[in-house]
């Protein structure tokens, strides 16, 4: 198993609304930009879309109040993995969040593509951090 991980983030807001806004994908449908609205299907456990001819998606598959969701794609999905949002309190108002994803991977898959899920993890967190703020 093989596991990227986000660097820890500090959100100015309390860790129930943190987990309130994230383990709702209901929250997101405004986020969708325009242009594939009518190609993305969001309910309040899963997100599915189309990107170049293949379904992929994620469905929320856990949650712990105020601690962690955990998301797995959706059935298709040429990757088995587990991507983790933790949230740890740090005061009444401030949570640090922290993106993990953990992969089944062969060493060749790694060396294809470790450097892009290092990346999209990388660039969630900063994009769930700024849209926390």
């Amino acid at each position: 198993m093989e596991k990227f991980e986000g660097k820890e983030i500090l959100i100015n807001v309390p860790s129930y609304q943190l987990f309130l806004t994230l383990s709702d994908l209901n929250n997101f449908k405004d986020r969708v930009p325009h242009e594939y609205k009518d190609k993305v299907v969001i309910t309040g456990d899963t997100i599915e879309g189309e990107l170049n001819g293949l379904k992929i998606g994620l469905k929320l598959i856990e949650r712990v109040p105020n601690s962690k969701i955990i998301f797995k794609p959706t059935e298709g999905f040429p990757l088995d993995f587990s991507l983790i949002f933790n949230l740890n309190d740090i005061s009444v108002s401030q949570t640090n969040f922290k993106v993990v994803l953990e992969a089944n991977m062969n060493f060749l898959t790694k060396a294809m593509f470790g450097s892009r899920i290092q990346e999209f993890v990388d660039k969630l967190s900063d994009t769930i951090g700024t849209y926390a703020k």
